[in-house]
C-alpha cells in the first residue's frame, strides 16, 4: 500500500499542512477499504494496520513536520518550492520548480513516485496543483537534507 505525501501551503497561517494519502493497491492485507453499515447508515471504513517501517517512516515525517512548523515565516517559503514542488504562481500558470523536482527524482528510488496535478477550470485558469511523493526512507533522507541548514 504506497502512502503518499503532500505539502500544502496555508497562506492564512502562514504554514504547511502535511497531508497523507492512502490508497489500496491490494498489494498488502494491511489497508481495506470496505462499505459497512454504522448506525444504520452504509459508509466507507477503511482500517490500516502499519508495520513497523511505515509507523517509523510516518513518525519522521511527523518530527520534520513539526521542525518546518517551528521555522519563522521566510525559512517556510523557502522551502516551499522544495515541499510541494509545483505550484500556482497566478490563476493563468502553474509553475515547476524543476530544480526541485530534479532533485527530488535523483534520490528517490525509481520504483517510487511523484505525482504532479493540475487542476483546471475553464477559462478562470488553474483552479490549483498538488505534488505528492511516495513516502519512503530516501524522502525521509530528501526532508533532512534540505532542512539541514536550520538545525545549526
Amino acid at each position: 500500500m504506497p502512502i503518499l505525501v503532500q505539502w500544502k501551503w496555508q497562506e492564512k497561517t502562514k504554514s504547511f499542512l502535511v497531508i497523507f494519502h492512502f490508497y489500496d493497491d491490494y498489494s498488502k492485507t494491511n489497508l481495506r477499504i470496505k462499505n459497512t453499515l454504522i448506525e444504520g447508515k452504509h459508509r466507507s471504513l477503511m482500517t490500516w494496520a502499519p508495520s513497523h517501517v511505515e509507523l517509523a517512516l510516518l513518525a519522521e515525517m511527523l518530527r520534520y513536520a513539526n521542525v518546518i512548523d517551528g521555522l519563522d515565516e521566510s525559512a517556510k517559503r523557502e522551502l516551499r518550492k522544495g515541499l510541494e514542488i509545483m505550484f500556482v504562481e497566478d490563476k493563468q500558470h502553474a509553475a515547476f520548480d524543476n530544480e526541485a523536482l530534479k532533485a527530488l527524482t535523483n534520490v528517490l528510488p525509481s520504483r517510487k513516485k511523484i505525482h504532479l496535478t493540475v487542476s483546471l477550470h475553464g477559462k478562470k485558469g488553474f483552479e490549483g496543483s498538488e505534488s505528492c511523493v511516495e513516502l519512503c526512507a530516501e524522502y525521509v533522507d530528501y526532508l533532512k537534507a534540505i532542512l539541514e541548514p536550520h538545525f545549526r
